[in-house]
């Protein structure tokens, strides 16, 4: 969970002095800023994980929710969600399950965009695609010489990916405060624009 919240009435202050006549709409200013920056970040999350990880965009954004800050909780919040991933959902070959002469010697994958397909076996165990019953398809590979049980194979979960301090958030992270500081100047010109339209 990322926060994004200010408890400085200093900066209320300042917003304030800035807005002048208009100064009685700073908390609104404040609580505009905090959401767009949430907003922000969310989408730079999502694509700054989308450069390191071979999974889509639209992944991320949709486990990143956004709880917005209001006049009395000067507080966003944007928070993901998700258990981890089959390995199935990053690049790997093959992808359907295949028979025969068709099936590959070994099946690869990778997660990280940087990395290699690698070969997915574990001391002479390989992983292949299989279809269940209900016509999932996932990457699994057996506990033993024995056709079954198998178990299926899984990545790091998004939230993992995305607080990823080297990779994700920690490059994310200090253009946060840049972020605020031009949304609040953003919307204190919105405001005494619309404030002298209004006059």
């Amino acid at each position: 969970m990322i926060v994004f919240t200010v408890d400085d009435n200093g900066l209320i202050k300042t917003i304030a002095d800035q807005l002048g006549e208009y100064h009685t709409k700073a908390p609104v200013v404040l609580k505009q800023s905090l959401n767009a920056t949430a907003k922000d970040a969310r989408g730079m999350l999502a694509e700054q994980a989308k450069e390191i990880y071979v999974i889509q965009k639209s992944r991320f954004n949709k486990a990143m929710t956004i709880k917005n800050a209001s006049n009395r909780k000067l507080e966003a919040l944007v928070t993901a969600t998700g258990s981890p991933l089959e390995l199935i959902d990053f690049k790997t070959n093959p992808k359907k399950p295949s028979t025969g002469a068709n099936r590959p010697e070994v099946t690869t994958g990778k997660v990280l965009t940087a990395s290699a397909l690698k070969r997915l076996e574990k001391g002479n165990i390989k992983a292949f695609v299989a279809k269940f019953s209900n016509g999932h398809v996932s990457i699994v590979q057996r506990q033993g010489k024995a056709r079954l049980p198998v178990k299926t194979l899984f990545s790091p979960s998004i939230p993992k990916m995305i607080g990823n301090e080297k990779e994700v958030y920690g490059k994310v992270e200090p253009q946060i405060a840049q972020m605020l500081d031009a949304n609040i100047r953003k919307f204190i010109a919105k405001t005494i624009e619309r404030g002298n339209k209004q006059k």
